[in-house]
């Protein structure tokens, strides 16, 4: 008979199996690690990534007028409304869901933001200024074009681009005209001008079409759902391995595909780029730190430099140095740092070093810079420690001139006026000046020839007045 026991069984394993199941364990938990959805579909749009794509601007956002911000996977709008002078903006070929965070752009003249994942327009209606749109290839279904009537306010508006969305597919005949009685203030429809009398018929059409849309947005509604249970069906299979995915495999259109697409591809580059640094890395001296950059000698001489190509000056006179540097015009004064030494001055901006040696040792308690808002130069004033002061050799004085002394006067009194002509210092011929004599006849004959005759049988009578 055999006996019972309470004591539990302890079986051996042997160091194959444990590698093994270490192994298997190791397998599991990466597995884990890639089926972990990242929180974002795309690449988040700070400051710093509008700052390297304004370079044409100096890197300066306040006023910043166009900006170009397509093709960076980019999956929401954000920092953007702090460009308060923004005109254009492209994000085109992003991964954009939602139009959001745009309503402080009052100057906003086009917006572009075609090939994203947007499925409604919305959140336009404070920018006043917009006069082109381009929605082109996205996701506005019918369930969603009702949508397009948040334009109205934008009475500016007047090109809108719609092709490429599943609402012109599914409605390919009457979504035009929708969209022209809905936006009477547009002129341009996917690049085509909108004539008066195609304006005319699709307004008298407009409550027939407002029921056909209401009929078709259930329908649309219904085709998503089921277009998105096949996607996370598909998926479901590749992870189990009853799929295969090869070269043939094909997707439905969808935002889920286009964020899938956009991820494998985001990975196959950064690993591109972590074998390119590890290549340019794996040298001789690869594990070296970079070196750092050096301002002084080693016997402590201030060393000159000019990373960024600045057009510099350095003057001087008896008492001061004067340091003109030509920084970029849209350069923020707030990102320059100007440091007076009493042998150096060195001004450092957007991580570009100035170093100059001066001519002569100043203060630098007493220097102070100066910027122009016109030209963007930067004056740097210095005083020297040891100022020259030049003097200018004396010049002999000139006598003053004397006075003229007037004449005495008996007990202090003016004396009288004096005679015309009596301060006169020579005497002047005026005889001559009218003709006498035979020449004087003479002048009254020629003058007498020269007066108009009125004929021999003229007769002048006392008795008539003259005419003239």
């Amino acid at each position: 008979m055999a006996v019972m026991s309470d004591e539990p069984i302890i079986e051996e394993i042997t160091e194959e199996e444990e590698e093994i199941a270490a192994s298997i364990a190791a397998a599991k938990e990466t597995k884990k690690k890639e089926k972990k959805i990242p929180e974002r579909d795309g690449v988040a749009l700070t400051e710093e990534l509008m700052r390297r794509k304004s370079e044409h601007n100096e890197g300066m956002l306040h006023n910043l007028e166009e900006i170009a911000l397509h093709q960076l996977d980019i999956d929401k709008i954000e920092c953007v409304n702090n460009c308060r002078c923004l005109k254009i903006l492209y994000l085109q070929s992003n991964l954009i869901r939602k139009i959001e965070n745009l309503q402080r752009l009052k100057e906003l003249d086009y917006l572009n933001l075609a090939m994203n994942n947007i499925t409604r327009i919305e959140n336009l209606e404070r920018n006043e200024a917009l006069v082109k749109l381009d929605l082109t290839v996205n996701f506005i279904d019918l369930d969603e074009l009702h949508t397009v009537g948040s334009l109205k306010n934008n009475t500016k508006l007047q090109m809108l681009f719609l092709m490429g969305n599943p609402c012109t597919t599914y409605w390919e005949h009457d979504w035009r005209d929708y969209v022209i009685a809905t936006l009477p203030q547009l002129q341009s429809l996917d690049g085509k001008d909108i004539l008066r009398a195609e304006r005319i018929k699709a307004m008298q059409r407009l409550p027939q079409l407002e029921k056909e849309l209401a009929r078709l947005a259930p329908i649309a509604v219904a085709r998503k759902a089921a277009q998105r249970a096949r996607w996370e069906e598909k998926q479901r299979k590749i992870e189990s391995g009853e799929l295969i995915v090869t070269t043939e495999t094909t997707d439905e259109w969808c935002p889920e595909v286009r964020v899938s697409d956009a991820r494998e591809l985001r990975e196959i580059e950064e690993e591109k780029t972590a074998y390119r640094k590890k290549a340019q890395t794996d040298s001789l001296f690869g594990d070296q730190k970079p070196r750092e950059r050096r301002f002084f000698k080693d016997d402590g001489t201030p060393i000159q430099m000019n990373m960024a190509k600045w057009p510099f000056s350095i003057d001087e006179d008896g008492l001061n140095v004067y340091v003109d540097v030509a920084l970029p015009k849209f350069l923020d004064s707030a990102q320059v740092d100007a440091d007076v030494q009493p042998t150096y001055v060195r001004i450092t901006a957007k991580k570009n070093t100035l170093q100059l040696v001066l001519p002569a040792e100043v203060l630098t308690d007493s220097s102070n810079a100066k910027r122009s808002a016109t030209t963007g130069h930067l004056l740097l004033t210095c005083p020297k420690l040891h100022p020259v002061v030049t003097s200018k050799a004396p010049q002999p004085k000139k006598p003053p001139p004397k006075a003229i002394a007037a004449p005495p006067t008996a007990a202090g009194l003016l004396a009288a006026p004096a005679e015309p002509g009596s301060q006169l210092k020579g005497a002047v011929d005026i005889r001559g000046i009218v003709p006498t004599g035979p020449g004087r006849a003479a002048s009254d004959e020629a003058a007498a020839a020269l007066k108009p005759t009125l004929g021999p049988d003229f007769d002048d009578e006392d008795e008539v007045p003259p005419l003239m």
